[in-house]
C-alpha cells in the first residue's frame, strides 16, 4: 500500500535531503521549504529512520488540505482517519508548526485538531482518547503555512540530529544533520577529506560513517513508530539488518584538526563513541599556518570556521578567513573546499583577496542563525 510521507530538514538543503529520500526508495517527490513529500510503501518508514542522515522527523502523512481559520482546520482535523494509527488505549498530543501570519497560535491549533480528535473517537468507538502532553503514546503534528494545513503522525520521535554519540559539547557545534547535508553538497564520496577547525568532530565523524556506510538510526534508543497499531517488529528488525549488512569496516583518509587540545580531546571521545575513531587522524595544528597542510593530499576540505557574532570581532574573523584560505591554497591547490559561514560578507572579501571563485552557495539556517555554504575550487 503506497503511503504518503513528509520529512523536515535543514532549510536551504531541501533538494540534497530530497535527494537521499531517493537513494532509499522514495518516489513522487515534492520540495517544499524545509520539508520533502514522497510517497512509498510502509517499510520506508523504517528505512529513512534508520538510513537517512539529513532527515530531522518523518511524518506520516494523514492529510493536506486549506484553512483560512481555526473552524476551518477543525472540520479538516475532523474529515481525517485515526483509528488506524492510534488505538483506543494509547494517549495522544498534538503539536503545531505554524509557518506565516494567522489570527491564532499553535496553541489554538493544536487545540482545536486535539478537539477533533477527541470528537472523532467519541462519535464512532464511543470513547474519548486520553491526552498526555507530556509523555503521549502517539503524535500527531500539524503543519501549517499561510491557508496549508498537513496533519499526520511523528514517526521518528526526537529529532534524528540527535545520533547520541556525542559525548562531548562542543560550544559551538555543527547538527549532525547539517554536516551531513554539506558532505552531500560537496560532492565528496569517499576521498580524502580534511577539516581543519573540527571542533568537536561532528563533520568528520559523519563523513566516516557516511563513508562506511553505517546506519545513523542505529544509534537511537527508540522510534515513535514502535507505538503505532501499523508497526511490524519483524519490516523493522529486517531493515536494521540489511541495513548493517551493507555497512563495512574499511579504513578511510579522513582528518580533523584544530588548534585548541580541547577540542580535540573532545572529538577524539565523540569518535570512539560513535565508533569510527580508528579511521580518523585528529592533531592538534593551526588552520592558518601553510606547514599545517605539506604532508597532506587530500580532495575535500569541509569546515565550520569561527562565527565571531558572539564576540564581535569581525577583523579577527577576517584575519583568520583570510589566513585560512592562504594556507591551503599553498598547499592544496584543486582541492574542494566547502564552508559554512555566518559572516559572508567577510568571507567573500577574504575569498576575493586570495583570487578564489565560488563554484556553488547557498543560504541556510545554522540552528536560528542565518549562515551561507560556499564550495569552492582552490587554486
Amino acid at each position: 500500500m503506497s503511503l504518503e510521507f513528509m520529512i523536515t530538514t535543514i532549510e536551504g538543503f531541501e533538494d540534497v535531503a530530497a535527494q537521499e529520500i531517493k537513494d532509499v526508495g522514495g518516489r513522487s517527490i515534492e520540495v517544499k521549504t524545509a520539508r520533502v513529500f514522497f510517497r512509498g510503501e510502509a517499510n520506508l518508514m523504517y528505512r529513512v529512520n534508520i538510513r537517512s542522515r539529513c532527515v530531522h522527523r518523518l511524518m506520516l502523512v494523514l492529510g493536506r488540505g486549506q484553512a483560512l481559520g481555526l473552524n476551518d482546520i477543525y472540520r479538516f482535523a475532523k474529515s481525517i482517519n485515526y483509528f488506524e494509527v492510534m488505538k483506543l488505549d494509547q494517549s495522544f498530543a498534538v503539536r503545531t508548526t505554524r509557518v506565516g501570519e494567522h489570527d491564532y497560535t499553535s496553541i489554538d491549533a493544536s487545540a482545536m485538531v486535539g478537539q477533533a480528535i477527541v470528537d472523532s473517537f467519541k462519535e464512532v468507538k464511543g470513547v474519548r482518547p486520553r491526552v498526555d502532553l507530556k509523555n503521549p503514546d502517539v503524535e500527531v503534528d500539524v503543519y501549517v503555512k499561510d491557508s496549508e494545513v498537513v496533519i499526520g503522525v511523528n514517526t521518528t520521535g526526537e529529532s534524528l540530529h540527535k545520533r547520541n554519540y556525542r559525548v562531548y559539547d562542543h560550544p559551538a557545534a555543527l547538527k549532525t544533520t547539517l554536516a551531513a547535508c554539506m558532505l552531500r553538497f560537496s560532492g565528496w564520496k569517499g576521498e580524502g577529506l580534511l577539516d581543519p577547525m573540527c571542533g568537536g568532530g561532528t563533520i568528520v565523524i559523519e563523513a566516516a560513517l557516511m563513508a562506511r556506510r553505517f546506519p545513523p538510526g542505529f544509534f537511537r534508543k527508540s522510534m515513535a513508530f514502535t507505538k503505532l497499531p501499523l508497526y511490524d517488529p519483524k519490516v523493522h528488525r529486517e531493515e536494521v539488518e540489511k541495513a548493517l549488512e551493507e555497512a563495512n569496516r574499511d579504513h578511510f583518509e579522513i582528518y580533523g584538526f584544530d588548534i585548541s587540545p580541547k577540542h580535540i580531546k573532545g572529538a577524539l571521545s565523540n569518535a570512539s563513541s560513535a565508533g569510527v575513531d580508528d579511521t580518523i587522524q585528529f592533531a592538534v595544528r593551526d588552520c592558518t599556518r601553510k606547514e599545517t597542510y605539506s604532508d597532506l593530499s587530500t580532495k575535500f576540505v569541509i569546515v565550520n570556521p569561527p562565527y565571531g557574532i558572539r564576540h564581535g570581532r569581525p577583523k579577527a574573523i577576517k584575519d583568520l578567513y583570510t589566513n585560512f584560505l592562504k594556507a591551503i591554497s599553498q598547499n592544496l591547490s584543486g582541492t574542494i573546499l566547502t564552508a559554512i559561514v555566518g559572516c559572508p560578507k567577510i568571507f567573500e572579501t577574504a575569498l576575493e583577496s586570495v583570487n578564489l571563485k565560488v563554484l556553488d552557495s547557498r543560504s541556510v539556517k545554522h540552528g536560528n542563525l542565518p549562515a551561507r555554504v560556499y564550495k569552492i575550487r582552490v587554486s
